[in-house]
């Protein structure tokens, strides 16, 4: 009694911990961005700033154009720029519409009107999650306490100090993830359309639905034909050709900010395990990868009578890992996989829920010591990536 005692002190201790370090780090980071917003100004918002102005001059057509948003950085950069150097606008125009009403001669004070708007996204992601643990039976301290780890879930938080506009994405996927449980297929089906704002991740998640459950994909395609035509009617045909070609640059990895070398993906991998391999036949190997993840999931959920946790962690996981095109930042889509085997651990193996509501704050601590840590910068994460599925296969045939 004593020693379990003693280990529950200690386990406390560590959870305390952890959430203090945290909180500390981020308030560092956030008080060097209000008090020296010269120095730590983010470059990232840059693309969404540049997309604001652009739309806000009433030029929307002009969106996806490389020498108006050459033009547009030369003038809040107040320097002269390369085609090249142009860290250029290249996701889909949803959230354009909010970017021009935020953006205005200010860049910081557009930068934080910015991260408001995220921040109502993730919000808005937290109450799901929270609905969704309130039906699965967590009692209300455990669903506090798993939302405030998911809070502070570093790749999340590097998002929203980045600028960038992970929050939507994520939002779209626990929609999704909470819609597919619940067997609500057209909730399901719309949070896989509002992940299209990432199309390479949208597609993985959203085909092998049309061999199981179907009406998920139908709810999806009939969400994107919407989202479509409301992103022609915005930029219109020349916009549209722009953004296909944009498209094709970030395929194809080469310029204009693009760090392949960077990405925790299998792109990221290659390059960095054979940086003297011809970056065309890596690229020729990620997108068969990427294909080939399609077509194995498909298969599986064929021949699955049902899709459970397994069936989510690992397509929500492989989704981020055979992306041909992956930052950092949205490492914040495997919040759902640790979803995933929370839910399955408690479910399938009854782990305390109070346990399983500490698990994104211990991935979140992998992540953040991955960060700080350069022999680990580009291995934990896979390391993360593998275990999620494993662990999840082994609590649902436990």
């Amino acid at each position: 009694m004593v020693k379990r005692a003693s280990a529950s002190s200690i386990f406390l201790f560590i959870i305390i911990a952890g959430l203090g370090l945290e909180v500390a780090w981020y308030g560092l980071l956030w008080s060097r961005m209000l008090t020296h917003p010269a120095e730590s100004r983010p470059a990232d918002f840059s693309i969404f700033y540049t997309a604001g102005r652009i739309a806000g001059s009433g030029h929307y057509g002009l969106i996806y154009d490389i020498q108006t948003q050459r033009q547009t950085q030369q003038v809040f950069l107040n320097a002269t720029i390369q085609t090249s150097q142009v860290l250029p606008f290249n996701h889909p125009p949803l959230l354009v519409p909010i970017l021009q009403l935020i953006s205005t001669k200010d860049y910081m004070a557009s930068y934080w009107r910015w991260v408001l708007i995220m921040l109502c996204f993730v919000a808005a992601t937290m109450a799901v999650v929270n609905r969704l643990l309130g039906v699965m039976n967590w009692n209300t301290s455990s669903r506090l306490l798993f939302i405030i780890s998911a809070l502070l879930f570093y790749p999340l938080f590097t998002s929203l100090l980045k600028g960038q506009d992970t929050a939507f994405l994520l939002f779209g996927a626990v929609l999704w993830f909470y819609g597919v449980i619940k067997k609500k297929d057209i909730l399901a089906g719309i949070g896989l359309a509002l992940t299209v704002i990432r199309p390479q991740i949208a597609m993985l998640l959203a085909v092998p639905f049309l061999f199981n459950r179907r009406k998920v994909w139908w709810a999806f395609c009939a969400g994107v034909a919407v989202l479509c035509v409301y992103s022609f009617l915005m930029i219109g045909p020349a916009g549209v050709r722009d953004f296909i070609t944009l498209l094709r640059i970030s395929a194809s990895g080469e310029g204009f900010g693009m760090s392949q070398n960077a990405m925790l993906n299998f792109t990221g991998m290659a390059i960095r395990l054979f940086p003297q391999a011809d970056l065309d036949v890596i690229h020729l190997m990620a997108w068969g990868l990427f294909l080939a993840g399609i077509i194995g999931l498909s298969i599986w959920w064929k021949v699955s009578p049902d899709i459970d946790y397994r069936h989510i962690v690992l397509i929500s996981t492989l989704s981020v890992f055979v992306a041909p095109h992956l930052h950092y930042h949205d490492l914040a889509l495997l919040l759902i996989p640790v979803l995933g085997l929370a839910l399955a651990g408690v479910t399938k193996v009854h782990i305390q829920i109070w346990k399983a509501a500490v698990l994104p704050l211990f991935v979140s601590i992998l992540f953040l010591i991955a960060d700080w840590w350069d022999p680990l910068r580009y291995t934990l994460p896979y390391f993360i990536m593998g275990a999620l599925p494993a662990l999840t296969w082994l609590y649902e045939t436990h």
